[in-house]
């Protein structure tokens, strides 16, 4: 196994041996010797990056996390907030090991954020039986288990959720990585990666490089831009959606509520091609109905989505069709005011899994990206499997980069083939 891709390969186990081994074999020369070295440096401050800076730093690796803004100031801080399935199956593993983290991060802080201790469930509408699995619900039931519903919705299917507050988890998992001995730098952006032949040393940031004997781009929908240096173009592209929130209401939904086909349509989503941008023909937001009530009576209405290339807000219009959707499902809706709309880019990927392991053709540098709206759900299990990984150089071959080919890339002609066919799938 490269050096790249796991400490164990160097067969140094102590962080004091692991430094001098990095600046003898991996650096060389005086000027990057005298560089603040660390084990793993990770790119990004949202809840995938947090998790994997507090990962490693429980395994004993020396650890520094760069955040060009606040962490949790992208889509990890300002999504719906529910840790809900259902998940693609490589996936399910680290989506029970993120609950199971989240639990005992919410009872080790204090309960320092807001979390359903029990299943509070989301009703899945227009589901297949057996499509998902569930309790299926209709006619009476179905009204028996959520009254504020509108008309026109004869069927669902009952899944586990569970609300979550995701700023206070991330600042709560954050302050547990600093316990565990990891340093976190926010307002630190980095410009791009420091690459020496075929290796990533570290990164080069706004207070200067930062070297280290792994690299983990965990940048949201910007790993591409982070990564641009690399002969791997990262497959991972910024889709937006918007939110709108209430204030409280008062009544109470008894559950989470979603249109089913929406994790379907994450999937169908193309960047525009350059005869796109000219002829005016970019595609309209996809719409779809999710809806929670948080801890305190609010209801986030969501949810849209479209390929985001800017960092300006496109498809604010979006707002008036989620608005729409949220009042015919509940139609109580319709008289709250409205205190807060937002928008983030959600991070993702062709096939609508991350991308978890390292860059094909390069030493020093892991991706753990491409998370899409399910960047909560998915997190905590995330962090540990990357940190895993980094340790012990064992990666989920269906989630390996190298699935997207040697070089990477989104192209123009869609998500690549299924994942028994994508090179290294079968690893």
């Amino acid at each position: 196994m490269a050096a790249s891709s796991s400490f164990r390969a160097t067969g140094l186990t102590r962080p004091e041996h692991r430094q001098r081994w990095w600046t003898r074999h991996w650096v060389g020369s005086p000027a990057v010797a005298r560089a603040r070295t660390v084990d793993v440096v990770v790119v990004g401050g949202g809840v995938v990056g947090v998790a994997t800076a507090w990962f490693c730093a429980r395994a004993g690796m020396s650890v520094r996390l760069l955040e060009r803004e606040g962490l949790a100031a992208g889509a990890s801080g300002r999504n719906q907030g529910l840790v809900i399935g259902p998940h693609p199956a490589p996936m399910a593993p680290l989506a029970a090991r993120g609950l199971q983290h989240y639990l005992a991060l919410h009872e080790d802080s204090g309960g320092a954020f807001a979390l359903d201790l029990e299943d509070h469930g989301c009703l899945l509408l227009g589901a297949e039986p057996g499509a998902v699995e569930g309790t299926v619900l209709s006619g009476g039931a179905l009204r028996a288990a959520e009254p504020l519903l509108g008309p026109g919705t004869d069927r669902a299917v009952l899944m586990p959720a569970r609300r979550i507050d995701p700023r206070g988890m991330v600042a709560a998992m954050a302050e547990a990585a600093r316990a565990a001995g990891a340093e976190l730098c926010t307002g630190c952006e980095v410009k791009d990666l420091v690459v020496s032949g075929d290796r990533v040393l570290g990164v080069r940031a706004d207070d200067g490089e930062h070297h280290a004997g792994v690299t983990v781009v965990a940048a949201g929908p910007w790993s591409w831009r982070v990564a641009r240096r690399l002969p791997f173009d990262v497959p991972v592209q910024g889709v937006r959606g918007w939110i709108a929130v209430t204030r409280p209401a008062p009544f109470r939904l008894r559950h989470a509520i979603e249109d089913s086909g929406w994790a379907a349509a994450k999937t169908g989503l193309r960047p525009p091609t350059v005869g796109d941008l000219a002829g005016g023909t970019v595609p309209a937001p996809l719409v779809a109905g999710l809806l929670q009530q948080d801890h305190r009576g609010r209801v986030l209405l969501g949810a849209s989505l479209q390929v985001a290339t800017g960092d300006h807000a496109e498809g604010a219009g979006a707002l008036a069709g989620v608005a729409r959707r949220a009042a015919a499902l509940v139609p109580a809706l319709a008289e709250l005011a409205v205190v807060e709309t937002r928008t983030c880019k959600r991070p993702m990927s062709a096939d609508g899994l991350p991308l978890h392991g390292p860059v094909p053709g390069t030493e020093g540098v892991v991706l753990a990206c491409g998370h899409g709206s399910t960047g909560i759900t998915w997190g905590a299990g995330s962090g540990e499997a990357v940190a895993g990984g980094i340790a012990e150089g064992r990666w989920d071959p269906a989630l390996l980069p190298g699935r997207f080919g040697v070089d990477g890339g989104m192209g123009s002609t869609g998500p690549p083939p299924g994942l028994d066919d994508r090179p290294g799938a079968r690893g």
